[in-house]
């Protein structure tokens, strides 16, 4: 008696065609045959060719949400931002698990929070484009069923064709769907509902290693920079003076006058964010207070430190950098990666408008203070370090203890700031 095999029941459920679809990527494949017992599926044994990488994964994903952002209703919008954010967060932690492949699970856990989303749009939008859609959502329902059935035995592969070829479905216009790139993208912002433009320019350190596109060039590199400015009362720094703070890692006689430098940059940070944006003014010096105990509990209020004779960006093993630890792959597109690596004021004024937005358009908007336990600040940290999906995870009774203990250190930093003493920070650098 003949077996009958994974994809000979798949071919007779989905159709032959969307199983070429699937497995190889290629839509011609998908026109050339339509009956379950064609030959060509005994030769789909496996998927053909290399699978995608993360970071074509994470082009394609950005350029579906860049595709449908612009034809949603703003409600179904905010959604497709909120998830796509997760998304971010989600690779960031699948990265640092050391999988082999995280593809496949991406794929399978972003498609189940974007597949019920874009269903609802079918009946939203123009019947042209909701063609279109319905084309791409068949076509991943079925990738997420092989998934489901084939990813335990270690079959299920999503090759960069596959991508493509859902991208020809859903009618994108760029180039080149998986191109990785690094540039700010002002599309992306303002589909994710960011206000205004992004910080201005970075002025990047000379000679510090920023670790992603090699060091900028030391050229005539500039002697120590003159401290004088940093003992003075803050209300007398200009912004230009900031820029020294580009070139020290503080120490001894230095560390006071430096802690009074950054906090006056974070106060100018917050405010510029506040500029951009609209809330309401009781909630204004929260924002200001968060920024300090966020900027605490993320660095010690450092941008750099020295590692034998060289200055570095202080990053995390997840690609977090710099003042405010902003990750570098969650929020790439939105900002200046160098510019968050090697310039205190423009990782300030991006972490900065970063909190304003959980902020504002999560923990406010969602009246987290209404919540049993709710608190504005909590909140507004939780999401800036797990994800808008986590904004009431500091209240969570199921939240796994790590991520308790984050919370409760900076609700502990936040207390402290309230309380006027956010120069306390300088309890990190020891005696």
């Amino acid at each position: 008696m003949r077996r009958v095999s994974i994809l000979d029941r798949m071919s007779r459920t989905w159709g032959v065609g969307l199983v070429i679809l699937l497995l190889s990527g290629s839509l011609g494949a998908q026109q050339a045959s339509a009956r379950p017992d064609s030959p060509l599926v005994a030769q789909l044994g496996l998927p053909l060719g290399a699978g995608a990488d993360w970071r074509q994964w994470d082009s394609f994903l950005t350029n579906v949400v860049k595709t449908l952002g612009p034809q949603f209703p703003e409600a179904r919008r905010e959604q497709l931002g909120d998830l796509f954010l997760d998304s971010r967060y989600q690779l960031v932690q699948t990265l640092s698990s050391g999988v082999s492949d995280p593809v496949p699970q991406l794929f399978l856990d972003t498609w189940g929070r974007l597949g019920p989303v874009l269903k609802q749009a079918v009946s939203e939008v123009p019947p042209q484009i909701a063609g279109q859609y319905t084309g791409f959502i068949s076509a991943m329902d079925g990738v997420a069923s092989l998934g489901g059935a084939v990813q335990g035995l270690g079959l299920f592969k999503i090759t960069p064709d596959a991508l493509r070829s859902a991208s020809t479905l859903l009618g994108m216009k760029t180039a080149d769907p998986l191109a990785y790139t690094l540039d700010v993208d002002g599309a992306l912002r303002t589909l994710l509902g960011f206000s205004g433009a992004p910080p201005p320019p970075p002025r990047l350190a000379p000679g510090v290693e920023l670790g992603l596109r090699g060091p900028v060039p030391s050229g005539d590199r500039p002697g120590p920079a003159p401290w004088r400015s940093l003992f003075l009362p803050p209300a007398y720094a200009a912004d230009q003076d900031f820029e020294k703070l580009n070139q020290l890692v503080p120490e001894g006689a230095q560390l006071s006058g430096y802690l009074t430098e950054v906090r006056q940059l974070l106060t100018n940070a917050g405010t510029a964010a506040l500029a951009k944006t609209q809330l309401a003014p009781p909630y204004q010096p929260l924002y200001h207070q968060i920024v300090f105990a966020a900027a605490w509990q993320e660095s010690c209020w450092r941008q750099f430190v020295r590692k034998g004779d060289k200055m570095t960006p202080l990053a995390s093993a997840t690609g977090d950098v710099g003042l405010m630890q902003v990750n570098r792959n969650t929020w790439r597109g939105l900002y200046d990666l160098n510019g968050l690596s090697g310039d205190i004021v423009y990782n300030s004024s991006a972490g900065s408008e970063i909190l304003l937005y959980y902020l504002s358009r999560f923990a406010v908007r969602k009246r987290e203070d209404k919540q049993p336990g709710g608190n504005l600040a909590r909140a507004t940290y939780s999401a800036y370090n797990g994800g808008p999906g986590q904004l009431g995870r500091y209240r969570n009774p199921k939240t796994p203890t790590v991520w308790k203990k984050v919370d409760d250190a900076f609700w502990t930093k936040f207390r402290a700031v309230s309380a006027g003493q956010e120069l306390a920070v300088k309890s990190c650098y020891g005696k």
